[in-house]
């Protein structure tokens, strides 16, 4: 960030086996507007176990590995137009590669663009006002619907930070700033490709640059729509920004708990309303910038739907002591499963939502 249904006792029994060691969450088919399990389309191969076994690939493991692996002194904070920009890039886009997302950047996987360092504000930033090279990271999982296809959701966190502080002698992390958006993005991703293009719509996966900066590549993205999502396509953008701290409660939320937020947040998000929020989360209200404190900021400008899920009031932000061993990672598998709840709500609804 800038400054449920009756269970079969065959399918109980699979659940217990998948559910993640210590939680009180047993994954429940997620649920459409109605109230009703969720269900592929007749004929589809995709049935309510697949839904659940998808929820529940995501685990903890994966969440700590991405989160681990960019916050390496390798990447060195990961400052736009470094070479830990670029590690971390090249590192992301074999992800969306082994995924099977299609590139759809305007070069591969890759949308480039050019921004100046105008944070960390500090003297030990040699960078300091220099221009920088840098990229999101962009791919797809396109929609099967013949009509409902053409909307996107994007699904997004920002792999930048704030580099390396030479006064100190340390890099900035950046590990739940925002190593656990990027983590969480990957993880849904992988969710969903297991569903094997039984996503209605079209499923847009970013890892925004730059977010760290004034021009950010949020800013640039929505000035600038690729060609798989024009602006007036996009009926929902979700900024996942900082997830590993402030979730603690959620760690013995039960099932019944996590639905009342990925149904509450469904209900919100074509209810003409840039003001909803909870303890957890918030949409960004439509402001003018000229930038922004999350990813979702310029799209809420041009009047897009947007969810920010995020906490900034927690210990260690823009620190260099943001480091992984200082993430809550328990917590953020039922944050992220429960967005995957209410993802594939909103991408199951059958009622038209293009502007």
């Amino acid at each position: 960030m800038l400054s449920h249904t009756r269970l079969t006792l065959s399918l109980l029994t699979t659940l217990l086996l998948t559910a993640m060691p210590g939680s009180q969450a047993l994954a429940a088919t997620p649920l459409t507007p109605s109230g009703k399990p969720a269900t592929a389309k007749a004929g589809s191969k995709t049935t309510d176990e697949d839904v659940i076994a998808a929820r529940n690939s995501i685990r903890q493991e994966g969440l700590e590995a991405t989160v681990r692996e960019l916050a390496k002194p390798k990447y060195n904070g990961r400052l736009p137009g470094t070479e830990g920009d670029t590690l971390s890039r090249d590192w992301l886009v074999k992800q969306f590669e082994a995924i099977g997302l299609t590139p759809a950047g305007s070069k591969g996987y890759l949308q480039p663009f050019t921004t100046r360092i105008t944070d960390p504000d500090e003297s030990s930033n040699l960078q300091l006002g220099q221009k920088a090279n840098t990229s999101n990271i962009i791919g797809i999982l396109p929609g099967n619907d013949p009509e409902l296809a053409k909307e996107v959701i994007i699904i997004s966190g920002h792999r930048d930070h704030l580099g390396f502080n030479n006064d100190l002698r340390k890099q900035y992390p950046g590990a739940n700033d925002d190593l656990t958006g990027v983590a969480a993005t990957l993880e849904l991703a992988r969710a969903f490709a297991k569903l094997e293009g039984q996503n209605k719509r079209t499923l847009m996966f970013v890892a925004y640059g730059a977010e760290e900066q004034k021009y950010m590549g949020s800013i640039y993205h929505s000035q600038n729509p690729v060609a798989a999502a024009p602006n007036a396509q996009i009926v929902l953008m979700i900024s996942i920004d900082m997830i590993g701290l402030g979730y603690d409660k959620w760690q013995s939320f039960s099932q019944k708990q996590m639905d009342a937020y990925s149904k509450r947040w469904f209900r919100e998000v074509y209810n003409d309303s840039d003001e909803d929020k909870d303890a957890y989360s918030h949409e960004y209200p439509k402001t003018p910038g000229p930038t922004f404190d999350y990813d979702a900021g310029p799209f809420a400008r041009i009047g897009i739907n947007t969810r920010v899920i995020g906490l900034a009031d927690v210990p260690n932000y823009h620190s260099v002591n943001d480091t992984p061993d200082n993430v809550h990672f328990k917590p953020m598998v039922n944050v992220t499963r429960t967005l995957f709840d209410y993802l594939w709500q909103v991408d199951q609804d059958d009622q038209p939502h293009t502007r």
